[in-house]
């Protein structure tokens, strides 16, 4: 047996039979650092270029994210879709088949990364448009951000996908590695090109690309390394099957993604009712907040390849017990969040505007999140358990509920209703609704895919 051959074998025993939480965390920590890292790392385009006192360029940077929200649905929902395939024929040790959907997956990534950039790079301002940005210096700044962002999409693309077929191979050190060497580039080059060479937003975008281009490649060195399911597009198979499977393997993370990115869009369009502070208040406060979620979503993503391959494996036990001790977990990481959000929400937005009324509504919508976030951590893992048991449609509910079935009608109605309140309110809200259902579908998807009887 060859050598990555043996790291493989002993990486799957290791996941279907060592002792639960150990192994959780460990799998976790990288995801973790990994989510802390890649949310510093959306931040810090906002920080530098909110050093420029604009409010425009520091709205233009939110305006785009939601363009980047996009782009990072589409990888995930390849990169899932391929990568619990990976993890279940890990579970099942069909190696031949793993490598044929990694190399589609990548294929898949590098053909839709060329059509978007292809197709984005003549429409850029009518893009900026549709993503909030109206005429005058914040369509300006948008525009100029967009259209390298638009020439990066390939790389991000194939970045994403890379990076979640190593994690959810049990690889988490490896994808954590990847990412963290295009992220540091890009925070090195931020500060140099924003500020030293006076680039503003479009030094952001530069950053980013070279962030991306040297991700994809330290991605694509660690698929050759321990074990790990390497790249040979030769063995690509995009037939009828390999596709069915990336798009609905995907299609929860797609359709979660997608639809928090059409509900960015339409928080920007309801704050641009009240002026660029407040698509720059939105922007800073989502920033923030999403730090708290970041911790839970890492250690979700360790839970996910211990979840896929024992339910490969069959053995559900295993799975009951890393959900309800990761949910332990994720919830402790919460109150603490909110504990240091809510008293310094204003010392940390301050740290990305120096004015007095972006500050302050900043730190409203900071403290109205606060009020629900401990809760939330069965929802995010509601979500991330029902997927890698391959029930699909349950976890496409659960996870496009908070940000489209709840967040869209709050977006659309609450601030006609009750104005800047409304704003304030609308994320807690449709929160709060998307708790309770991922609570009704999990429980019941609990008693019935996790049965001994199966």
């Amino acid at each position: 047996m060859r050598d990555d051959e043996i790291k493989r074998e002993e990486r799957i025993r290791k996941l279907t039979n060592e002792p639960v939480y150990p192994l959780l965390v460990r799998m976790a920590v990288p995801s973790t650092v990994g989510m802390i890292v890649s949310t510093v790392y959306s931040m810090t385009d906002t920080f530098f270029v909110g050093k420029l006192n604009n409010v425009a360029l520091t709205a233009s940077v939110g305006i785009v994210f939601s363009f980047v929200s996009v782009i990072q649905a589409i990888g995930f929902w390849f990169g899932y879709g391929s990568g619990n395939y990976i993890s279940r024929c890990l579970g099942k040790k069909e190696i031949a088949s793993a490598e044929k959907m990694a190399a589609t997956g990548v294929l898949l990534a590098i053909l839709t990364g060329i059509l978007i950039t292809c197709a984005g790079l003549p429409l850029t301002g009518q893009l900026a448009r549709l993503l909030g940005a109206a005429e005058g210096e914040l369509y300006d700044a948008t525009v100029r951000y967009l259209r390298i962002t638009i020439l990066t999409v390939p790389f991000m693309l194939v970045s994403n996908v890379l990076y979640n077929q190593l994690r959810l191979a049990g690889s988490g050190k490896e994808s954590m590695s990847g990412l963290l060497v295009g992220m540091l580039l890009n925070m090195v080059l931020d500060p140099i090109l924003i500020l030293g060479m006076h680039l503003d937003v479009a030094g952001a975008a530069l950053a980013s690309m070279a962030g991306q281009v040297s991700g994809v490649i330290m991605l694509a060195v660690s698929t050759k390394r321990n074990g790990n399911i390497g790249i040979d597009l030769r063995k690509a198979v995009p037939d009828g099957k390999h596709i069915r499977e990336i798009l609905t393997g995907g299609a929860p993370n797609f359709c979660r993604q997608g639809i928090t990115s059409i509900s960015a869009v339409l928080l920007n369009h309801a704050a641009a009712v009240f002026g660029s502070y407040a698509i720059a208040a939105l922007t800073i406060a989502l920033r923030i907040s999403y730090i708290a979620y970041a911790l839970v979503i890492g250690f979700g993503q360790g839970f996910q390849p211990v979840c896929a391959i024992n339910y490969g494996a069959g053995k559900y036990d295993r799975i009951k017990k890393a959900f309800r001790l990761a949910l332990v977990t994720v919830t402790v990481f919460l109150v603490l969040s909110v504990a240091v959000l809510w008293p310094f929400a204003g010392v940390l937005s301050s740290g990305f505007s120096q004015e007095a009324e972006v500050i302050s509504l900043a730190v409203r919508f900071i403290r109205a999140q606060c009020v629900i976030l401990p809760f939330m951590g069965y929802y995010v893992l509601c979500g991330m358990f029902l997927q890698n048991i391959g029930r699909f449609a349950e976890a496409t509910l659960v996870t496009v509920s908070e940000n489209g079935l709840f967040l869209i009608p709050s977006v659309l109605l609450l601030p006609w209703i009750f104005g800047m309140d409304g704003l304030v309110w609308c994320r807690p809200a449709a929160s709060l609704a998307a708790l309770v259902l991922s609570l009704i579908i999990g429980m019941r998807a609990w008693k019935r895919y996790l049965s001994a009887d199966l």
